[in-house]
């Protein structure tokens, strides 16, 4: 198995950014200049994204934070992956379909680089091959980095801001560093800027990002109070990145929004998809959004009052998120179920097919069940199998936490729909600990032992 690896693969994880970088250019100019133009499919980016490229355009244009011209300012959507299309954006909107996947595609490179580093430290080298290739064989890898969307950034921001954590939490209780040593201040200041990247892309990452640091901030306290540098530092850090954004929306809105709303929608979304508190949770032909607002017996409709999958008026925004409190109070027992049901989904979506208001049966469905079950069988093949081995328990352990942390927040508020989009981040971990499972169980010893 090394052998064929080792002829096959990348060794480093220069290696392993340049296959990842060329392999994925080379899929997604295959989808959009072959497969496109034979069956249809993908000729733009189409209602599927979430407005990134028409907030990019703007800023580009000087428009401002909109989605057009003299529209609603925008308070759902995060900033940082719409400056980052800024320079896609200065494309005439012909090209910009094209265009895209070049700087997505470098986005990629580093992932790999990343997954490569990350299961090298944590096992060895055969297994961060077998990771690379395990990602690298996931078709919706491909299909997330042709659109505009955010899960392409969010992962690698997700990838580089645990590595920074897991490095400094091994420093603090005196294990081996992942990183080179450098001074305390450095490394809180690379942390703290990591972490407020990725909360400025995605909103569900803000506590993510906290929750690390102060959990770091704690052990320092307990194991070395030395390390409490980096963790302080993180913080500040952190905060003063976020904080002009979140004071644009003071100033904007006159509210406290510290990245992005959308919550009390968001919230409803995920409800009306499972058929669990009456029998006509979404009705046919009905979107689910309007579904959202008539359950939670808001007037309106998702052609006036949404735009790219968020409201244009804050005051429905307010109303919305009270309903959702109200909502959360009254029925716990029914948010409880729909979270189970979200946990089954979130990886199997055609598990509980059954259990569905709005019966939407697809062949994508399908593949993703029976390719993330594939992955976490091998995952859990490999936890069985090492399961004596401190280190390795240790390693799963830390993988199956970032993996927790990142879906948590999606398995509590979202939606059936995109299951590549929303589990993209967790991908790469999956694909660690998958590849140590393969790797154990076909050459028959414990992969930390190289």
């Amino acid at each position: 198995m090394t052998a064929i690896l080792k002829k096959l693969a990348p060794q480093s994880d220069k290696q392993a950014f340049w296959l990842s970088l060329f392999l994925c250019l080379f899929i997604c100019s295959l989808i959009l200049f072959v497969i496109s133009p034979i069956t249809g499919l993908s000729k733009n980016f189409g209602a599927g994204n979430d407005g990134y490229i028409q907030l990019a355009r703007s800023l580009a244009a000087g428009d401002g934070y909109v989605f057009e011209k003299n529209g609603p300012p925008v308070f759902h959507r995060p900033p940082l992956y719409s400056l980052f299309l800024v320079p896609v954006a200065l494309f005439p909107e012909n090209l910009q379909r094209y265009v895209i996947i070049i700087p997505q595609s470098i986005l990629v490179g580093f992932i790999g680089m990343m997954i490569f580093r990350i299961a090298k430290q944590l096992y060895n080298q055969t297994v961060a091959t077998a990771a690379v290739l395990l990602f690298l064989i996931n078709p919706w890898v491909y299909w997330n980095a042709k659109n505009p969307m955010t899960a392409i950034l969010q992962t690698l921001l997700y990838l580089i801001f645990v590595y920074l954590i897991v490095s400094e939490f091994f420093e603090i209780v005196g294990l081996s560093g992942l990183i080179k040593k450098t001074t305390l201040w450095l490394r809180g200041l690379t942390i703290g800027i990591f972490g407020a990247g990725l909360a400025l892309t995605h909103a569900a990452m803000l506590p993510v990002v906290f929750i690390f640091i102060f959990i770091l901030f704690i052990t320092a306290i307990f194991r070395n109070r030395r390390h409490l540098l980096p963790a302080l530092i993180a913080v500040i850090v952190a905060v003063c990145l976020i904080a002009p954004w979140t004071y644009r929306n003071w100033v904007v809105f006159d509210r406290f929004i510290p990245v992005a709303g959308g919550s009390g929608l968001g919230y409803f979304n995920g409800l009306v998809q499972w058929n669990i508190a009456t029998n006509d949770m979404q009705r046919n032909g009905e979107s689910y959004i309007n579904a959202s607002l008539r359950v939670a017996e808001i007037d309106g409709n998702e052609a006036v009052d949404v735009h790219w999958k968020g409201f244009k008026d804050i005051q429905i925004e307010d109303k919305m998120n009270r309903k959702m409190v109200e909502h959360l109070r009254k029925n716990p027992g029914l948010f409880l179920k729909k979270v189970l049901l979200n946990i089954v989904g979130f990886y199997f979506p055609i598990l509980p097919y059954h259990y569905l208001a709005y019966k939407n049966f697809s062949i994508e469905n399908i593949a993703l069940t029976i390719f993330y079950m594939t992955l976490w069988s091998f995952a859990l093949v490999g936890i069985w199998s090492g399961r004596k081995e401190k280190e390795f328990i240790l390693s799963a352990v830390l993988v199956l936490i970032a993996i927790v942390f990142y879906a948590m927040w999606y398995i509590l508020f979202t939606i059936f729909i995109g299951h590549s989009l929303y589990t993209l981040g967790t991908i790469p971990f999956l694909c660690i600990l998958s590849a140590a499972g393969i790797i154990s169980f076909i050459e028959g010893k414990q992969v930390c032992d190289e």
